[in-house]
């Protein structure tokens, strides 16, 4: 779901810690520069449709308002980073002139040495969360600047100013007020002719619009964030699974336990018991 990260005031690094099962984001994006950092584990990150294993010890970076979506296989520790382009440009000036791209995959030779030298920061920040020794929020801090300052020197490239980027930025612009409405009324029978005139589209218009910049359909896209929000409370509440599903705008019990196991490969039950997917 598109959000901003950061409000006006803050440092402009936020750092988030997950130790999670089966945990799942739908597709998102927003203005921030993501670092997901494995601690054990594997993500499974797909970032503008391409997806991406993310094993323990490894990071990807995810650029500003790329689509992004990510779920975890098993059990899987993670930090995640949030770097806000305004806080950081205070810094670096010129920062909005260049992107940001970090796969352990498609790494060269000369990034190998920054990368490992990335990793070993990274790994301090669990043990200066856990620990919290005094000042560990001061320390915390300098290490995500430390990484910020690696990031910015050996994976970043320069951004060409051209005419695309602007009509991007237009696409991406609509499509977050589609994905603000969507997550102000998911939890509501929307159908896709009530959505595309609320925006003043044609439906046949809309459809094709929102495939072609999300890479689902709408319909797939509002199922993936209802099951979000089901997931979360069925973790985190004892209500019943069947007015969990039906209270976040499922209105088939059939469809939603189907799209339940394809999502996230256990059933509804064997996450509230803490159950494995082989049980």
């Amino acid at each position: 779901m598109y959000e901003p990260m950061f409000k006006d005031g803050q440092s402009g690094v936020l750092i988030n810690y997950f130790t999670n099962r089966r945990e799942y984001n739908p597709l998102h994006w927003h203005s921030a520069i993501e670092l997901i950092y494995v601690l054990t584990g594997t993500a499974l990150i797909k970032v503008e449709n391409k997806e991406i294993r993310v094993a323990a010890g490894e990071f990807i970076v995810i650029d500003t308002n790329q689509l992004h979506e990510f779920r975890y296989e098993n059990m899987a520790m993670v930090v995640v980073l949030h770097f806000s382009r305004k806080n950081m440009r205070e810094f670096v000036p010129s920062l909005h002139e260049y992107s940001f791209a970090c796969r352990r995959d498609d790494l060269k030779e000369v990034q190998y040495e920054p990368y490992i030298k990335t990793c070993k920061l990274l790994m301090e920040l669990p043990l200066l969360h856990v620990t919290q020794p005094l000042g560990y929020e001061i320390r915390s801090q300098a290490v995500a600047m430390a990484v910020f300052y690696e990031l910015l020197n050996y994976f970043t490239y320069k951004i060409e100013a051209d005419g695309p980027r602007t009509e991007k930025e237009d696409v991406l612009k609509r499509m977050g007020e589609i994905a603000a409405y969507i997550d102000c009324h998911y939890a509501e029978p929307i159908s896709l002719e009530e959505i595309a005139s609320h925006f003043y589209l044609s439906r046949e218009y809309f459809s094709r619009f929102f495939k072609k910049h999300m890479g689902i359909t709408f319909s797939q896209y509002l199922n993936e964030v209802r099951m979000a929000h089901v997931y979360s409370d069925i973790r985190n509440t004892r209500t019943g699974i069947m007015e969990l599903a039906e209270r976040h705008g499922f209105a088939s019990y059939k469809l939603f336990n189907q799209m339940f196991r394809a999502t996230y490969g256990c059933t509804p039950r064997q996450v509230r018991q803490g159950g494995s997917e082989e049980e």
